[in-house]
């Protein structure tokens, strides 16, 4: 016959079921008078439909502080049903007590059954032995007590084997689609099980079904005691007539990106608790929720690699409570408290006997995730940094050179995963090279960000430590920047030497150099291209560095670290045995070695007899060899040449520093030879007499003046010459100066030539890649004077000739005459004239002007007039004048200085 629905209500016991039936059929009254069903085929069937037996809570962490009522909200869980199977032939009466009594011991629980319980899960009970049934335990009447109270009813569950306590179940869940949960509000949090129960599902399918030794069912609500254990997770819950007494639910995973092991577990317990309110103190049976994150695993060994600097890491905590905090949506993957307000969990990490402390948000993942998602690390990564206290640590460990220890400030975590499982590891981190910013102090006290080159990423746990040496690069750090630290010791040239001013962008950390430019590392390609971008604006005794060094050798760049000596960690720099080749007025000797450069500033043992023996003091020391100044460069032809067998920079504690020439040798080629005497002169006398320096807040200076009474050169004879060579080394970003200079335009030397005389002065400048200034005047005459002791007269006619060039390359050549005489008349009265006229070429663009000027001098004793008439420069050649060089004064001119001039004159001279 057709499926049946029917409502049974028994009010003494309350009894609420709605019954359908299959494979029946209705038959006459039977001895009761009441109708019966009879199971006519062979899957005959009873469906018990119950109400809901599980009511969803929301939960709190603590008692509750509120002057109004304390009210949650809770939701109803969905009606079940009990399948039945009854055998054939079984006659049922159709009553609450005739159909309840057929569906005890006699009648088997089908899988076919689903009940809510708890919220949100549809169970199935199933028996936990093979090939036993699942069947309900239950009275067919109410159960009275001698006091005349009636029992609830209830059916009760279990296992055709079960044993006393012990349902002998398990239990099948599945989601119930379409339902909604309960969001925190006001004093309580969300209920339990919230993000749990799709988990819950899922290993029940792909492990093991949760055992339940408890399994009733009334119209109040059901209770059910059930546990699962899970390689991971567990889960265990007891409710009592609906309500949820105790939800214990784990999972064990790992904390990245360390790899601590942690249990998180979320614990809700039914407990009493206190309302404080103004009036009264009571309490209510509410839902007590505590999250927890249990560390199973705090101390972590061997976990040094190539870019993770530390051989143990240890959380310093054994439970941390997240009740608080935002509830996780995946309880397997998971930033505790959110990546909003993560909790910062306190890290110790050592590197040798060097610990560091510091906190740091961390992800919490378990199976079966391998690693947090890339999702969960983008919200994790603003809080992967972690900052220390300015901490020296060897960033690779491997075989320790000067360059792997630095100053660490930040450090930027993640983890990777080399094959073996994922491992800590160093994304990048924040230093202060000590070496910088002990050599140049003020410009490089900021932390830098770097990274690990890729190459150490490759390298695997697998690794021997010996192998593992071995294949560290010799850059294993880049800075983040694209264009490096800016590393320059041009404003503190005293700092490198004086002589030298490197000056380079650093890339990269060598193990052995330090801060490199590592385009300029040997074996790198294009080298010579590198080495010009690389040391851009870096200068040697003024030149350009880079056009000074031998590329085709590959030096190394210079090495800036730090280092022990007696047992102290100091700063050196050295760049020792620089070969260098020829550039501009730099040139090779042309004997002996070729030039090179010596530079080391550090510290060395004082000097004997000074200060505390054994004591560090620092010293600065660079040595140029083997080199000439050529003037002017090739490939003019030589004037000038200035050897030195070496100029040497040093600087120690408690002096000045000093500057020292050696085997200074001057050489005069050309239209100079005539100096030739000049030279011989002062290269003996500098040999004799010692250097005179000086030292400013700007550079140091040493230098020859000496005085030569007499140089004969053919038909040239040169007196009272002073003969002067100076070398100034800045400390500024300027190059460094070398001056040769006979006698001075103020101070001339006296020249004769034949029957002539005169005088003159030659100064030479050379200053690095600048061009050399060069100034040369010599002048020669004739002078004839009579004295008739009343009376005396002198008449006087020079020449000369004057060239100058001058640093911006230009050329000044100057032809000049003067003539003149004076009268001398009892000693009273004297009468001067003196005329100089001049003509002077300057290139650039080409001009030729000239001056003439005269000056009358009249001293009557008592009175005296001096009156100068100056032409003024007047354009020959260029600019915008006419061709001829004599014009009429316009009005204008009338009224300058000049025309005054002239009318004094007249004045004085004219009839």
């Amino acid at each position: 016959m057709a499926e049946q629905n029917f409502l049974i209500v028994r009010s003494d016991d309350f009894v609420v079921l709605a019954v359908r039936w299959s494979g029946f059929e209705i038959r006459g009254p039977g001895p009761s008078g009441l109708p019966a069903l009879v199971a006519t085929d062979d899957r005959a069937t009873v469906t018990v439909g119950l109400p809901p037996q599980a009511v969803l809570e929301q939960t709190t962490v603590s008692g509750f502080h509120t002057a109004g009522l304390v009210h949650s909200d809770s939701r109803l869980s969905g009606s079940g049903a009990l399948e039945f199977g009854i055998a054939p032939g079984t006659v049922i009466e159709l009553s609450a007590a005739g159909i309840l009594g057929a569906l005890t011991d006699r009648a088997r629980v089908e899988p076919t059954s689903g009940i809510e319980m708890p919220w949100g899960l549809s169970v199935v009970p199933l028996a936990r032995t093979p090939g036993t049934q699942v069947v309900a335990e239950h009275t067919d009447r109410p159960v009275v007590a001698a006091s005349g109270t009636v029992a609830l009813w209830s059916t009760l569950l279990r296992a055709s084997d079960a044993s006393q306590g012990d349902a002998g179940l398990t239990i099948r869940p599945t989601l119930v689609t379409e339902k909604s949960g309960i969001l925190a509000d006001g004093l309580f949090q969300p209920p339990p099980l919230e993000a749990w129960r799709q988990h819950i599902v899922e290993s029940s399918q792909t492990v093991s079904l949760p055992r339940a030794t408890r399994f009733e069912l009334t119209a109040l609500g059901g209770s059910l005691s059930a546990a699962a254990k899970w390689p991971t997770d567990s889960w265990s819950h007891d409710m009592v007539l609906g309500r949820d007494q105790k939800v214990d639910v784990t999972t064990q995973g790992t904390l990245w990106p360390f790899g601590f092991g942690a249990v998180y577990e979320d614990y809700t317990t039914r407990q009493f608790l206190p309302v404080h309110n103004p009036q009264t103190l009571g309490c209510v049976a509410g839902l007590l929720r505590r999250r927890t994150l249990v560390i199973t695993q705090q101390l972590l060994t061997g976990t040094r690699t190539p870019t993770f600097p530390f051989d143990q890491v240890e959380i310093l905590g054994k439970e941390f409570v997240l009740s608080t905090t935002a509830e996780p949506q995946d309880t397997h993957m998971f930033i505790p408290g959110g990546p909003l307000a993560p909790v910062r969990f306190p890290i110790r990490c050592r590197s040798g006997n060097t610990d560091i402390e510091f906190v740091l948000p961390l992800i919490f993942f378990s199976r079966p995730h391998t690693a947090p998602t890339t999702a969960v690390q983008a919200h994790w990564q603003p809080h992967a940094t972690a900052r220390i206290p300015a901490t020296s640590l060897d960033m690779v460990g491997a075989d320790t050179k000067p360059g792997d220890v630095l100053e660490v400030h930040t450090l930027t975590f993640g983890a990777r995963d080399d094959g073996t499982g994922p491992r800590p590891d160093i994304v990048k981190f924040d230093a202060i090279l000590p070496a910088l910013r002990s050599l140049l102090p003020g410009v490089h006290d900021q932390p830098q960000p770097l990274r690990y080159t890729p190459q150490l990423h490759r390298l695997t746990r697998s690794l021997t430590e010996t192998e593992r040496a071995a294949a560290v690069p010799d850059v294993p750090f880049r800075f983040e920047a694209p264009s490096g630290v800016p590393v320059s010791f041009a404003k503190n040239a005293d700092r490198s030497g004086g002589l030298v001013a490197p000056r380079f962008n650093a890339d990269g950390i060598s193990r052995e150099l330090g801060p490199v430019p590592t385009g300029v590392l040997p074996g790198s390609p294009n080298f010579e291209d590198a080495l010009h971008n690389a040391f851009n604006g870096a200068t040697l005794f003024g030149f350009p560095l880079a056009s000074l060094i031998e590329a085709a050798l590959q030096p190394k760049p210079p090495s800036i670290i730090q280092t022990r000596v007696n047992d102290a960690l100091v700063t050196e720099m050295r760049w020792e045995r620089l070969r260098l080749k020829a550039h501009n007025a730099f040139r090779a000797r042309q004997t002996g070695p070729p030039p090179e450069l010596d530079l080391f500033s550090g510290y060395a043992p004082a000097a004997t007899g000074t200060g505390t023996p054994g004591a560090l003091e620092p010293v600065t020391t660079c040595v140029l060899r083997n080199f000439a100044l050529a003037l002017p460069p090739p490939p003019l032809p030589l004037l000038l040449k200035l050897s030195f067998d070496a100029v040497t920079f040093t600087r120690t504690a408690g002096h000045a520093p000093a500057v020292a020439v050696g085997g200074l040798k001057i050489e005069f080629a050309g239209p100079l030879k005539l100096l030739q005497e000049l030279q011989s002169q002062l290269e003996k006398l500098i040999g004799v007499r010692g250097p005179t320096s000086g030292v400013s807040t700007t550079g140091v200076t040493v230098g020859y003046e000496v005085g030569i009474p007499k140089a004969a050169a053919g038909l040239f004879v040169l007196q009272n010459v002073t003969g002067r060579v100076r070398v100034t080394v800045p400390f500024v970003e300027k190059p460094v100066v070398v001056a040769l200079g006979f006698a001075s335009r103020e101070h001339p030397f006296a020249l004769s030539v034949s029957a002539f005389g005169g005088g003159g002065y030659a100064d030479v400048e050379i200053a690095g890649d600048n061009e050399p200034r060069v100034e040369i005047s010599l002048e020669f005459g004739a002078m004839l004077a009579v004295d008739f002791v009343v009376a005396k007269a002198e008449v006087h006619a020079l020449g000369g000739v004057r060239f100058q060039r001058r640093p911006d390359g230009h050329v000044e050549l100057e032809a000049f005459i003067r003539i003149g005489g004076s009268v001398e008349l009892l000693g009273l009265v004297t009468v001067a004239v003196e005329l100089r006229v001049s003509l002077t070429y300057l290139d650039g663009p080409p001009r030729l002007f000239g001056r003439a000027t005269m000056v009358i001098e009249l001293d009557l004793t008592l009175y005296s007039e001096t009156v100068t008439v100056d032409s003024g420069t007047f354009e020959l050649i260029g600019g915008s004048a006419p061709a001829r060089g004599v014009r009429r004064l316009t009005g204008a001119e009338r009224d300058d200085a000049g025309f005054e001039a002239w009318q004094r004159y007249r004045k004085a001279f004219a009839s």
